[in-house]
């Protein structure tokens, strides 16, 4: 049966409608098919290297007669045409059709005539180039390491035209593509074998090399149990290589990493990268900020304050600052891993630290001290965004600890919303409303399947659009099955729609 196709992204339909979130088809990611270099000579390349516990990765690439291998912003589009198959539910036909600027916007790149015309090169080069992959490409569905050949386009068709023409620049914002991707890619998507990552991370990313680089890395810091490792360690030369960087001068390679790894700091993705060795024996380590969550997909979620642009965290604050144990004691006992409290409080003074947990015992206090499910959490945000959590008589603030209650009143302290902040559908505050957020608060077992995809990102667009606040989105994450899910949500967003 073939599948439904779709003229455009725009949908009156949630799940269809875009929602910030860009997804990652995991082999793409880890075998980084795609040189990261902006420019390139190569009409083709070999690797064999090995970066995990998977097993080597053996590819062979080979550009058309007259061309060059795909490189730079032509991983963006591909990013984009995955994207694009997901909200249009992975059709059948592995077909995926929508205009030109549509799959610009879903890939990150701005719109412009230049724009049009690198788009139309990109799809070309993608199309006619070949993929030789052995015994590197995980079949979800099988549970199993497959070899395959490939292009990743098999098929392009412009206006109802069957192939791109070989005029290039003529492609107008609202030409209609369709992309039949190859079915090996399409199955995997229909197998789930995705990452969700908020696409302003990615925009944060001025550089392809940056942007290749984390997509890599939020896959190789996978491990076996699906577990995200706090640190991953690489040979200098295998990375090089894995990016496209095909040199033999380590010292232009660590040049050319630098701004890179620049980049992933400011974008608080990365809390430090060291060099150990020398030569074409060095060694990086790349150390992520530690998060119950995936830091590196969804930085600025308020789970690990350090993570959050702007929050008053620095990014990088130096492992040696002293801390206050008694601030270890508070944060520890409140549910916050030993290793976790350590470093918070390395960032906050024990005064900011006791007027959190004031804060925290004060939600606990009120009528919604049941809807405290994961009070480390909670606390870990009241942290990072002291503004948003007011006592009544006392400001919960970083520069201006909260006066504790006066003496012998019998009047519980209770914490409300700043009423400068949106008003929120429950009266503990929410996270800042962003898809990274949400993706933050929801189970990944909604990734899994196409039903769980759809509750998912109707979950992140009621989020974003105050209809369920941050408490709603973990009991919806936390439901036993996506049918649970799904009528949670309905149920919590007629709730509000409703609302006096």
């Amino acid at each position: 049966m073939r599948g439904k196709k779709v003229s455009s992204l725009q949908s009156d339909q949630p799940a269809q409608r875009a929602v910030g979130i860009t997804h990652i088809e995991r082999n793409l990611a880890r075998l980084n098919l795609i040189q990261s270099v902006k420019q390139t000579h190569q009409t083709q390349w070999h690797k064999t290297v090995e970066l995990d516990s998977h097993g080597a990765i053996r590819i062979e690439c080979t550009a058309a007669a007259g061309d060059v291998v795909p490189h730079g912003t032509d991983n963006d589009v591909l990013l984009g045409l995955v994207t694009a198959a997901v909200i249009q539910d992975m059709p059948d036909d592995d077909k995926v059709t929508m205009t030109v600027v549509e799959l610009l916007r879903m890939s990150g790149v701005q719109p412009s005539a230049r724009a049009y015309k690198e788009v139309h090169e990109t799809l070309r080069r993608l199309q006619r180039t070949s993929y030789e992959i052995r015994d590197s490409w995980f079949d979800q569905g099988r549970l199993q390491w497959r070899s395959v050949t490939m292009s990743i386009i098999v098929r392009v068709e412009v206006n109802g035209i069957a192939a791109i023409g070989e005029t290039i620049g003529r492609w107008q914002p609202h030409t209609q593509v369709t992309v039949q991707l190859d079915r090996t890619v399409m199955q995997s998507v229909r197998d789930g074998y995705l990452r969700a990552v908020d696409r302003r991370l990615l925009e944060q990313l001025k550089q392809p090399m940056a942007r290749n680089a984390f997509l890599t890395l939020s896959v190789l810091r996978l491990q076996n149990d699906e577990n995200l490792a706090d640190t991953y360690r690489v040979p200098l030369m295998r990375w090089a290589a894995h990016l496209g960087l095909h040199w033999d001068r380590p010292d232009k390679v660590v040049r050319a990493l630098a701004p890179v790894h620049e980049s992933l700091k400011r974008a608080g993705l990365l809390e430090g990268v060291e060099f150990k060795g020398r030569g074409t024996a060095q060694v990086i380590t790349y150390r992520f900020y530690p998060s119950a969550s995936d830091a590196l997909d969804v930085p600025g979620s308020g789970d690990d304050p350090r993570a959050v642009s702007g929050s008053g965290g620095s990014p990088s604050q130096p492992e040696t600052r002293p801390f206050d144990a008694h601030a270890v004691t508070l944060l520890t006992a409140e549910g916050v891993a030993p290793g976790r409290a350590v470093r918070l409080a390395r960032q906050f003074t024990l005064a900011q630290v006791e007027v959190a947990v004031r804060t925290l015992a004060a939600l606990r206090a009120t009528p919604y001290r049941e809807r405290v499910t994961n009070p480390a959490g909670l606390l870990l945000d009241i942290l990072a965004h002291p503004d948003r959590y007011v006592l009544p008589g006392a400001a919960a603030r970083t520069s201006t600890p909260a006066a504790p209650p006066a003496t012998g009143t019998d009047k519980q302290e209770t914490a409300v919303p700043d009423t400068r902040q949106p008003a929120s559908p429950e009266p503990p505050p929410d996270v800042e409303r962003t898809a990274s957020a949400a993706l933050t608060l929801l189970s990944r077992r909604l990734d899994t399947t196409t039903d769980g995809r759809t509750v998912r990102d109707e979950a992140v667009e009621a989020f974003i659009a105050g209809l369920v606040g941050a408490l709603d989105l973990i009991r919806i994450g936390k439901a036993a099955t996506v049918p649970e899910a799904r009528a949670l949500l309905d149920r919590l967003r007629t709730r509000q729609k409703h609302a006096p």
